[in-house]
């Protein structure tokens, strides 16, 4: 398993003086004290001929760490492990304290921070860990610290105690666009839209369309009506779905296909159909303060791009809002 390139860097050297050593344990800490700081230990141990029940006693008299995943074993010095917990603990802390108004970040993006980097499999599991002692959170493809939790300014609640009967109530299927609600509410424009962006991430909001905006447990009315539609008709069109709604074609359309995006609805032809499997992504009555968030998404309307789901409430053709939150 010599790598392709770079055979000569110090730390394939390094890797390779280990290895050189008789004594299975002295190599294999050796092998763990230098770069990359992880093995699979199942491989090592079939390199060297060892009995499975043996390697796994020499490996728990070495205080070794192994990680299983699905997709294979891996192994790090218990010092490295608990040093990589405090520094991913570190990470969401100042990831935390940088951007008060997110509710966390990608999981990639911090396995990539850390040091070891392990593989992506083994960085979950040990995440999951993490999770379970009830030190992380994990939503989808995003990570925060259990204690964290995204809220308004002040000055912003203020403004969405005004904005969601706005949206709310009987113009709930059909809510005004962010320039309508900033001409209602005498505000500017980008400042509206910097903090519906922020309510979107907060879960509180979806943006179905391009600055269109409704309330998440009107997203789930709206599902449920969808599905009774289909209960009652079989595969349903847009216009019985707008007749149900009592809105325009328009915004009828632009709700199916925020539905489509997310697997909600298979559309074939004129027709649609509920996916049973993913009707739970959008639930009633959810938590609206900065609980888990349903995944979010927007296409770019002009060339079709971005039609895939994101998970964690994050839009990826936007920018994060002003840090106006406090955690």
């Amino acid at each position: 398993r010599a790598p392709t390139r770079r055979r000569r860097t110090p730390e394939r050297l390094a890797q390779l003086a280990a290895h050189e050593l008789a004594d299975p344990a002295a190599a294999l800490s050796a092998l763990l004290d230098r770069p990359p700081y992880h093995l699979d230990p199942d491989a090592f141990a079939r390199d060297r001929g060892l009995d499975p029940a043996s390697f796994a006693a020499t490996m728990e008299r070495s205080g070794i760490v192994r990680i299983d995943t699905p997709s294979g074993a891996c192994a790090m010095a218990r010092a490295t492990a608990d040093r990589l917990r405090q520094d991913l603990l570190a990470a969401l802390e100042t990831f935390h304290a940088e951007n008060p108004d997110l509710g966390g970040i990608g999981r990639e993006r911090l396995r990539a921070s850390l040091q070891p980097r392990l593989p992506p499999a083994a960085f979950m599991a040990l995440l999951q860990d993490e999770a379970r002692a009830g030190r992380v959170a994990l939503n989808g493809a995003w990570v925060r610290l259990a204690g964290h939790e995204v809220r308004l300014a002040p000055e912003d609640e203020l403004i969405w105690e005004e904005a969601a009967p706005m949206i709310g109530g009987a113009a709930r299927f059909r809510p005004p666009r962010v320039r309508d609600l900033a001409r209602m509410l005498d505000l500017d424009e980008a400042e509206v839209r910097r903090l519906f962006k922020l309510l979107a991430r907060l879960g509180r909001v979806h943006e179905v369309a391009q600055d269109h905006f409704f309330l998440a447990d009107v997203v789930g009315e709206m599902v449920e009506i969808a599905a009774d539609l289909e209960a009652e008709h079989g595969p349903f069109s847009a216009a019985q779905f707008r007749d149900r709604l009592d809105n325009g074609r328009k915004v009828a359309i632009q709700i199916l296909e925020f539905f489509d995006r997310h697997g909600v609805t298979v559309r074939r032809g004129d027709l649609r159909r509920i996916n049973p499997r993913r009707i739970e992504l959008f639930p009633r009555d959810r938590a609206t303060d900065g609980g888990e968030a349903s995944p979010v998404g927007r296409p770019d309307f002009k060339s079709g791009r971005g039609r895939e789901t994101v998970s964690g409430g994050f839009d990826s053709h936007s920018l994060p809002p002003l840090k106006r939150g406090t955690a």
